[in-house]
């Protein structure tokens, strides 16, 4: 780890690169599942992984409940660390905190991101869909996550193990009931939609108004498998990533030569 400001943290940032992609990630995981991401995406590519309160290197915060509370911490910890343009990719809940950290760079900032990829996740003026696990106790919780792959099942046979997963992923629930759906300014870059095949929450038909919020162009893909696809398939995914990101351009300059 060589960069790590609270809210982010990179892994051997390429001195050769020329963008930064802003990795948000879904509700109770942490911004350890990105370190395998930053060889794959080659010496172009700057990886900046956010970090939520209450897991991994900052188990001992307290979780945020609230999206407004991670925005006025982060916005000004991307800015410090934004020396080249950005590209966001956001999965689940992690979308539509991007899509909010977009909105709030791009309006207050001028720093708009020069593509944003939004993974498993219905568009920001819909609300987001329940859950349907927290009214689970602690243990039903961890077995639901193994059973979504969503991390080890050796897991549930640790009660420390059980209180580091279950804290944050409570509090990250809180913070998508809360969540207040919004359409903001449409994006001035392309927009890519991801999702996976067997996702029953998340389906064709229901991530087409993403396109509502961008005012460049729309692209669409489904990836074969669930809801976490990208935790099962990743080298496909970042090698996705790897081709969009390594092909952009900021937007009115001059192209590479």
């Amino acid at each position: 780890m060589t960069g790590d400001t609270g809210g982010l943290i990179s892994w051997d940032p390429p001195r050769t690169a020329r963008v930064h992609l802003v990795c948000v990630p879904h509700a109770g995981s942490g911004a350890y599942q990105f370190r395998s991401w930053q060889p794959l995406l080659g010496p172009e590519v700057s990886l900046l992984a956010v970090q939520l309160p209450g897991r991994e290197n900052r188990w001992r915060e307290a979780p945020a409940t609230h999206m407004a509370e991670v925005l006025d911490a982060l916005v000004p910890e991307l800015l410090s660390r934004l020396e080249l343009p950005y590209v966001v990719v956001g999965h689940s809940m992690g979308a539509l905190l991007g899509h909010q950290l977009a909105q709030a760079l791009g309006t207050r900032h001028g720093r708009w991101p020069e593509h944003f990829i939004a993974s498993a996740a219905l568009p920001p003026d819909e609300p987001f869909p329940p859950s349907g696990v927290s009214g689970l106790d602690d243990a039903e919780l961890v077995a639901e996550l193994v059973e979504q792959g969503a991390i080890p099942a050796d897991v549930a046979r640790n009660d420390r193990l059980v209180r580091l997963v279950t804290r944050p992923l409570r509090g990250d629930l809180a913070m998508c009931d809360s969540y207040l759906p919004t359409a903001g300014t449409p994006l001035p870059c392309p927009l890519d939609v991801w999702r996976g095949a067997d996702d029953l929450g998340v389906s064709h038909d229901g991530v087409q108004g993403w396109s509502r919020h961008c005012a460049a162009a729309t692209t669409f893909r489904t990836f074969p498998g669930g809801h976490l696809y990208h935790l099962t398939d990743p080298r496909s995914v970042v090698g996705e990533l790897r081709r969009i990101v390594t092909g952009t351009r900021p937007r009115g300059g001059p192209p590479d030569v």
